[in-house]
């Protein structure tokens, strides 16, 4: 049986077919183009076109590209005599938006005039701050001495730390001048120092902070009698030297604020510091406390996990919860107390203040007005025994001293800290 294979080669018959095929479709593509060529090129032939066909082409053309161009620029076609139709809505309705698009562009414009005044006006006043500052520095430098022969303890090594957005101020009375001069400077050289707390009242928990030693920038500053007159220097001075932005000085509780005052201390004029304090008959003599061998108090309590403590008044019967005062709540019951010296109140409410700061619970219920209330009433024993306790548990620097006086007895008092205690030889 003989295999079929496929015919490749084509006969004579299928290659003239084939051809005649080819000879109509490119006669009719001839056709094509040449109907094509008539329809889009022969109005550009003026001499085969009426009269002002030509012009009417051009004109078209040119509106049809202003067309494009203005819906690439703005997303439409603002101008009314290129829209596609002319009627009184389309025209009314661009118009509304070109003065739309102008009333923006001006917004825009005053938005960025203010902004320029703004960046200039800030500009000028950190220049001249700057300048207010730096002279103020180099004039109080002439007027300071210091204790000699003291060496400070070797300074750590420390990574760079990048600076913190500066903390706002607690007030819209705030001096501005105060809030700058009081701004840590995170690169400059610390020590790690244990809190007496333990950091269990903060929110940070930290046991230890970081602390920047005294430098003569900070004694320039501070020398200042002003401040020392206001009462400032001290919260300025602690603030400078904490290297711990989520801790300022309102938030420290007094027993950490002395130590870190005692720290500052000894490690800026030396750790022996001169006191004065009477002997047995009340007749004065000058003795010298080594700071060193204060000793620290650690909290007598557990406190929660907010930082509270409980504590029963036994007269009245009520489960309490208490904090301690920072020295922030504490200037602001000064200030209130003072206030209403001023405006003629003859009661010292010093004690009430305190108590509705420190409690903020009884028996569960932290309602302000309640706690008012309760307050207001406690009893005379229970608000001492309160007190006691309070004092019993506190943390800070135990600041009673025993100081042998010239006949060879011996005091116990208290170590008094005065404008001495940061500047030795400085007399207001």
């Amino acid at each position: 049986m003989s295999e079929k294979r496929p015919q490749v080669i084509p006969t004579k018959d299928q290659m003239a077919s084939s051809n005649a095929d080819r000879a109509k479709k490119e006669a009719f593509e001839a056709e094509k183009n040449l109907a094509t060529n008539e329809i889009y090129m022969g109005p550009t032939k003026l001499q085969d076109t009426p009269l002002g066909h030509a012009d009417a082409l051009a004109a078209m053309q040119e509106r049809t590209a202003r067309q494009l161009e203005q819906n690439k620029m703005y997303g439409n076609v603002v101008e009314p005599e290129l829209a596609e139709s002319t009627t009184k809505i389309n025209m009314e309705a661009s118009r509304r938006r070109s003065e739309e698009q102008i009333e923006a562009r001006d917004a825009q414009l005053q938005k960025n005039i203010e902004q320029t005044k703004n960046y200039q006006r800030l500009a000028e006043e950190a220049t001249t701050r700057k300048y207010q500052t730096n002279s103020y520095e180099e004039n109080m430098t002439t007027n300071q001495s210091y204790e000699q022969g003291y060496t400070p303890r070797p300074v750590p090594s420390q990574q760079t730390i990048s600076q913190p957005t500066p903390v706002a101020p607690a007030s819209n009375t705030t001096n501005p001048y105060l809030l700058e001069i009081s701004q840590p400077n995170y690169n400059s050289p610390f020590d790690v120092i244990p809190l007496p707390s333990q950091g269990k009242v903060y929110r940070n928990k930290k046991q230890n902070i970081r602390v920047s030693y005294m430098t003569t920038a900070d004694e320039n500053i501070l020398s200042s009698p002003n401040l020392l007159q206001s009462g400032e220097f001290l919260s300025i001075l602690i603030n400078r030297k904490i290297l711990e932005p989520e801790l300022r000085y309102k938030d420290l509780l007094v027993g950490d604020r002395n130590a870190i005052m005692i720290w500052l201390r000894a490690t800026g004029y030396g750790e022996m510091y001169p006191v004065t304090i009477l002997d047995e008959n009340e007749n004065p003599f000058e003795a010298e406390i080594n700071l060193n061998e204060l000793k620290t108090k650690n909290l007598g309590a557990e406190p929660d996990e907010e930082g509270l403590f409980d504590y029963k008044f036994k007269l009245s019967q009520v489960d309490a919860k208490f904090k301690f005062l920072t020295c922030g709540e504490i200037e602001d019951i000064d200030k209130l107390v003072e206030s209403e010296k001023e405006n003629g109140v003859l009661v010292d409410n010093s004690t009430t203040y305190m108590f509705e700061k420190m409690i903020v619970q009884i028996n569960g219920n932290r309602d302000k007005n309640a706690i008012k209330d309760f307050v207001s009433s406690i009893r005379i024993k229970d608000g001492k025994d309160f007190n006691k306790y309070v004092q019993s548990i506190e943390s800070g620097i135990d600041l009673n001293i025993s100081v042998g006086t010239p006949g060879g007895g011996s005091v116990d008092t208290f170590l008094p800290l005065n404008l001495g205690f940061f500047w030795p030889d400085f007399r207001v």
